[in-house]
Order: structure tokens, then sequence, then C-alpha cells
């Protein structure tokens, strides 16, 4: 799958190309060495998980040399995220543990209502740029918020986030940046255009953000999800 869709080459014209059925598609930024994954709906399907499992398994092994970033663009709008497919779990910690072994730095960018396991995976990326009309919401069955109650608590102390959750409510992309949840705040723009702008400026400081970025990682302690999963089904 990787492999196919990756083909920097024929990337290069920075096309749209559209990989799981139309919800996920693909923008090679060769400027930029960004590839944007932008999913146009909520949640994490079956074959969703494993076309991001095959970039990262690539990625790992060392087949796409040419990749800084990866952003991943949740342009789903404001619908909630539905309960994730099977493999979710693995992918999200994987795709946390990729700034460790690699040289490359994962974004979320965060354009819409951020709920469940689109708000969960945007914690186990390097970083969460929110553009200014973007929500986070901790509302939702508490049996699926295992995992981001995880991730904010790992951030932000697991006392806080336990009043996040009990509260029910959603933080502004403002109040998010405020909480360090958020990395930056952007203005809106159609397409990838404010990712370029972003990256553009951003690139110029990344050896120093893939050093932050990294000793953060390591210095935080891991989300055990076999334990989540294990949870869930008492």
């Amino acid at each position: 799958m990787a492999g196919n869709m990756l083909n920097f080459p024929y990337l290069r014209d920075q096309a749209e190309l559209s990989v799981t059925g139309g919800c996920l598609s693909t923008i090679w930024l060769k400027d930029h060495q960004a590839l944007v994954l932008r999913k146009t709906r909520p949640g994490f399907d079956a074959p969703t998980i494993r076309t991001i499992t095959d970039i990262l398994s690539a990625i790992d092994r060392g087949e796409l040399n040419e990749l800084r970033y990866i952003v991943y663009d949740f342009a789903h709008g404001v619908r909630e995220a539905p309960r994730p497919a099977e493999g979710f779990g693995e992918m999200a910690a994987e795709n946390s543990e990729l700034i460790v072994d690699t040289p490359v730095i994962t974004l979320a960018w965060a354009r819409g209502l951020m709920t469940g396991s689109d708000f969960d995976f945007a914690m186990h990326c390097s970083g969460i740029v929110a553009e200014r009309d973007a929500q986070f919401s901790f509302s939702g069955d508490p049996s699926d918020l295992l995992g981001l109650y995880a991730a904010v608590g790992r951030t932000l102390g697991f006392v806080k986030a336990e009043r996040l959750m009990d509260s029910n409510t959603a933080l502004t992309a403002e109040d998010a940046h405020e909480m360090l949840i958020v990395r930056d705040v952007v203005e809106p723009q159609p397409g990838a255009a404010a990712i370029e702008r972003y990256l553009a400026r951003f690139g110029r400081r990344y050896n120093a953000s893939h050093a932050i970025f990294r000793a953060q990682r390591m210095l935080q302690p891991g989300v055990d999800r076999r334990s989540l999963v294990a949870l869930e089904h008492n």
C-alpha cells in the first residue's frame, strides 16, 4: 500500500490522491518535504488504519527518506468521531514513537470539532496546530475515552484530565493553546494553503524542533494501550 501510494516522483505535482475510497487522501508538499494525510470523515475505520499503519511502518523501515513531516489534516468538519476500528491503539502508539527513531515530525492539523479517537490520535502526534475555529471536546462514552484521558493526562496531569472529562465540555482553540494541548493557533485557509504557510515558517527551525519533540517524547511516560484495551473489555 505505502509503496504504491507514496511514489514521490509521481506526487511532485502536489496533486491530491484519494487512497481509501475518498475519506483519506494524500498531498506531497515537495518544497517542505511534507506528506499531508487529509481525513474527510471523523474517526478511524479499518481502511484508514491500514493505510496509516503501512505508512508508519515504511518510515520505520527507512523507505521514505525524503520525509520530514507528516501532517494529519482533520478536515471532517463538526461531526463527532465514532468508535475506531480494531488496530487503532497500536497505530496511535506507533505514531507517537515515530519521533524517537526517525527524522519525521508528526503534526495534527485541527480544522473543526475534535472528539474521541480524532482527539486521541492528535494527542499522539508531536504537536497539534489548530485553526481558530477548531474545538476540542471531551464528550462521549467514558469507555471510548480511556486513550484520550491517558494522553491528555500525560500532558496536563491526570487530576486536570479527569476534571476536563467530567466537565463534558469543549475547548476553543485558544483555550487548548493556553492549556498547552495545542502548540499554535492559525487563521483558517482553504486546502493546504495554511499548512504550507505554517511549514515554511516552522521548517526554518526543523532541527531544533525535532530535538525538542524527541526529548519531550522520551521524557513522557508511555501510554500502555494494551492495558487500556483490557479495561475497555472489562
